[in-house]
């Protein structure tokens, strides 16, 4: 390929995908950080109705609102640093580097394994990011992928 060939299909693709993505989790992180603007006080009238709800249900739910902040702090922290990485790697991809095109791999390989891990836990709505996952890494794999790259 030439040094001013255009952006392969696939990779255009999987770029368009990590900025969505990345978007979406720095979006994610936001309300998770506003989430925690709440006072201790309001947040606790909130558990406590949402136990009552859950005892109707029969299901015994007991979350301080110590805890659901350090929950709402990690998961703001989780998607913070996806969004941010998902972002810069997008903005990287079409820069013909070595470093793009692995970090582009490394980081779509851990999220789907992350994903996997999800899934095979419990959380079967994982199926749908893992999806876009695994096309993001096949599509980077893929021959047209790797020679923008110059990995014949």
């Amino acid at each position: 390929m030439s040094p001013h060939a255009p952006l392969p299909r696939k990779v255009a693709t999987v770029r368009m995908l990590m900025f969505v993505g990345g978007f979406c989790g720095l979006a994610l992180s936001l309300l998770f950080v506003m989430g925690l603007s709440v006072s201790t006080e309001d947040m606790a009238e909130v558990l406590r109705q949402q136990s009552e709800l859950a005892a109707e249900e029969n299901v015994d739910l007991a979350i301080s609102p110590e805890m659901m902040r350090s929950m709402m702090g990690m998961l703001a922290l989780v998607t913070g640093v996806y969004g941010l990485l998902s972002t810069f790697l997008a903005s990287r991809i079409r820069r013909r580097t070595l470093g793009a095109y692995w970090g582009v791999v490394a980081f779509q390989g851990a999220a789907g394994a992350l994903l996997a891990w999800n899934m095979f836990t419990g959380d079967l709505l994982a199926a749908v990011p893992l999806g876009f996952a695994v096309y993001m890494l096949v599509a980077m794999l893929s021959r047209e992928g790797r020679a923008y790259y110059g990995l014949y």
